[in-house]
């Protein structure tokens, strides 16, 4: 643990978890609430494939 012997380096250390928590749990909840909110993209995508094969149809006919 050398590089901890550097005057300043653990409290830039503190300081630096102390931004990365936060961080991390104000990413979590809004990666949480995105994949709440998205729930509905499944059945358009299944909609949008469904549009697409119709037009390959018509297309080969």
């Amino acid at each position: 643990m050398v590089p901890l012997l550097i005057p300043g380096l653990t409290e830039l250390f503190i300081i630096g978890l102390n931004f990365a928590i936060p961080a991390g749990v104000v990413g979590g909840v809004g990666y949480l609430v995105r994949r709440v909110t998205d729930s509905g993209t499944d059945e358009r995508i299944e909609e949008l494939e469904a549009e697409v094969e119709e037009l390959r149809e018509d297309r080969n006919s």
